[in-house]
């Protein structure tokens, strides 16, 4: 008689499940071989309340969970996992006092940037000579080629500068084409002091149509350190200003004597610097010698129309120590 009160029992619950009279919690009871001991050793009475006791439901673990697959006809909200976006943080400052900056070693003063110039032209500069006296004169083409090289031998004022006034001829075979006008200046080992560079614009034939020199400044100013500086550590801090031509970074160099580069440090400047006539900068370039080693350092940006050639360059000498 117990075993079939018994299977009555686990009957109406087998309906109850089936026709969705299930608890809430969405779990069914569970019936342990423990319990079948237990309903045959009890009253009908007793069996009801022990399956009212045992079927506990099961309880689902917390914590955060991962949808591989949903059913269909149903809306699961997605789960969007944001990933981080590299920005460009660096921000302009507001504009130096520029009083105090001095005039760069090669100034340029005509012609001006984007001249359009016919054969021949006349360049007139102000020039702070390198060793011996001597200055460098070049004539690039849009594509790389020298169309003048020119070596001068400048005499100087007391104040160690000359005016330098020359005059380019030249030839292309094109109506026209996009040129870069170069000055520079060299040490006793070959290194350079400084350059000065303007693009211009050759002509066939026509008319010369010049304009004014725009920006005659140290193209880099800094002031962490002055010249003939000796540095031990083995960190060289280099923090000032520069003037951007372009969107491309500045490049920092160690060069030794023998001409040979000891560090490269390249530094990106705030987007929009080329806006502004300086923008700060700041840059730590390791170093390692075993000995007092001289070396000079400069510093420059290259050109958009031909990678080749730097717009500007500004030196320094250091010694580095151990």
């Amino acid at each position: 008689m117990k075993l079939i009160i018994t299977h009555v029992i686990v009957c109406l619950i087998f309906v109850m499940v089936m026709s969705g009279c299930a608890p809430k919690t969405g779990t069914a009871p569970v019936i342990t071989p423990m319990q079948n001991a237990i309903l045959d050793s009890t009253t009908p009475a007793q069996a009801t309340s022990v399956l009212s006791l045992t079927a506990t439901p099961t309880k689902m673990p917390s914590g955060p969970t991962m949808v591989i697959k949903t059913l269909e006809g149903t809306s699961i909200p997605p789960i969007v996992l944001t990933q981080p976006t590299p920005q460009d943080t660096a921000t302009l400052e507001p504009t130096v006092n520029e009083k105090k900056f001095p005039n760069a070693l090669i100034q340029i003063i005509t012609p001006g940037s984007m001249s359009q110039l016919a054969s021949p032209f006349t360049v007139q500069a102000s020039v702070f000579p390198g060793a011996n006296g001597l200055v460098s004169m070049q004539l690039f083409g849009e594509d790389g080629r020298l169309i003048h090289d020119q070596l001068l031998k400048l005499s100087t004022a007391d104040s160690g500068w000359s005016n330098l006034l020359e005059e380019i001829s030249f030839e292309i075979p094109s109506a026209g084409e996009s040129a870069m006008l170069v000055i520079t200046t060299t040490d006793q080992f070959g290194r350079r002091i400084a350059q000065t560079a303007t693009q211009i614009f050759l002509m066939q034939i026509g008319k010369s149509d010049i304009n004014a020199f725009d920006f005659i400044k140290q193209p880099y100013i800094v002031q962490s350190l002055k010249d003939e500086a000796v540095i031990s550590g083995g960190l060289v801090r280099v923090a000032g200003f520069a003037h951007s031509y372009n969107s491309n970074p500045i490049i920092i160099e160690l060069l030794t004597e023998s001409g040979g580069v000891l560090e490269t440090q390249l530094v990106k400047l705030p987007r929009g610097s080329e806006k502004l006539n300086y923008v700060p900068f700041s840059a730590d370039i390791p170093y390692d010698v075993g000995i007092s080693t001289p070396v000079r350092m400069t510093i420059r940006q290259r050109s958009l129309l031909l990678p080749s050639i730097d717009n500007a360059l500004a030196s320094w000498t250091l010694t580095l120590k151990p």
